[in-house]
């Protein structure tokens, strides 16, 4: 089982990786046309972003076909007895190296062959998942509760919840590690 908000974490970290390797071989490969901000970019830039804002805040709601919320909401227990533990993020596996060629390869064949800026695609995707993240961390803080996805091998998109457990306490530079 993985937590659902590191999972998510570790997506956006692994579109942010794909993002910065395609644009560095394509900088050096292609090379990047210069490109003048003027008003009708910036406006469609900040038109874009803004309907992008909205469609994260109606996906932060319970609304029936827009809002994750109602899944979160619907996940099953875990088996009540089990507290499982929260593992640390950054020391367990803080990318998804899975997802990485997944994005990297078809941003780097696009970028290579078609349009330089396409680098840029997985940041979409990055911010994406970014912002989920941030959804499952407030309904987790809100609930007292702990997603997870993956219980059901079968079906890895299942959520499901346990309550908050104990955090392992963590060791200072001059504490050994227990033995």
């Amino acid at each position: 089982m993985d937590r659902l908000v590191h999972h998510e974490l570790r997506a956006s970290l692994a579109a942010l990786l794909a993002v910065v390797v395609s644009a560095v071989v394509v900088g050096l490969v292609r090379g990047f046309p210069s490109v003048r901000i003027g008003d009708r970019l910036a406006s469609s830039i900040a038109a874009l972003l803004a309907f992008w804002v909205l469609i994260e805040l109606l996906k932060a709601t319970r609304i029936k076909w827009f809002g994750e919320v109602r899944d979160f909401d619907a996940a099953t227990p875990v088996d009540p007895e089990t507290v499982l533990p929260i593992e640390d993020f950054w020391h367990d596996r803080p990318v998804g190296l899975g997802l990485l060629p997944m994005m990297l390869v078809p941003t780097l064949v696009l970028a290579l062959f078609w349009e330089p800026w396409m680098c840029l695609m997985p940041l979409l995707w990055g911010l994406e998942m970014a912002a989920k993240a941030a959804r499952v961390a407030h309904w987790e803080r809100k609930n007292g509760r702990v997603l997870w996805r993956g219980r059901v091998v079968s079906q890895p998109w299942e959520l499901s919840w346990s309550p908050v457990g104990p955090r392992t306490p963590a060791r200072t530079a001059t504490e050994a590690p227990p033995s």
